[in-house]
């Protein structure tokens, strides 16, 4: 139980009871016989004298008044350790809710992150495919223009050959060729 910085100190005990003599409306004094006759009555100061109370006594009143502080005080006591009883339990279930979200907020973190990750995945497979495809594509478009470039060179190669070959002809003929750029019948 920690003692509250803004909590008031605690009360003075109560004064001890007063030594003075009470007031005299509610004592009455009476004389103490002793053994001896006495001729003369004895002033009021007279230690012989004994104080008789009639009513209430002052001292009395003083337990009252002190009994009353001290159950006061023990009542504010009971309602100070209450409040911190109380606050103790409203801050331990405010934990345990920040907790609980906590736990909550992790896990949906961690689902997020895993889903996220797991579609990077995906994505990355995809586009790795995708990359080889386009490889591919690639390699069959060099493949296919290669051989297209055979066939020409091997077309070129035989129309050389086949102009050589009528060259030839002509020459050893001596006839000229009817179609000469574009000007024979």
């Amino acid at each position: 139980m920690a003692v509250e910085p803004d909590a008031p100190p605690p009360p003075a005990p109560p004064p001890p009871p007063s030594q003075e003599p009470p007031a005299a409306e509610s004592v009455a004094k009476a004389m103490v016989p002793s053994d001896e006759p006495h001729p003369h009555p004895e002033p009021e100061a007279s230690p012989a004298l004994a104080i008789v109370s009639t009513g209430e006594k002052t001292g009395s009143k003083d337990r009252d008044i002190a009994l009353a502080k001290v159950n006061q005080e023990r009542t504010f006591s009971h309602i100070r350790a209450w409040e911190e009883n109380e606050k103790s339990k409203s801050m331990n279930k405010f934990n345990k809710v920040v907790a609980k979200i906590n736990a909550w907020e992790n896990a949906k973190k961690a689902t997020a992150e895993a889903k996220l990750k797991k579609r990077e995945e995906a994505l990355e497979e995809k586009r790795a495919a995708y990359v080889e495809k386009m490889k591919n594509k690639i390699a069959a478009v060099h493949r296919t223009s290669e051989e297209k470039r055979a066939m020409a060179e091997a077309k070129r190669g035989e129309e050389f050959v086949h102009a050589e070959e009528s060259c030839a002809k002509f020459r050893a003929s001596g006839h000229a060729p009817k179609k000469f750029l574009c000007f024979g019948d």
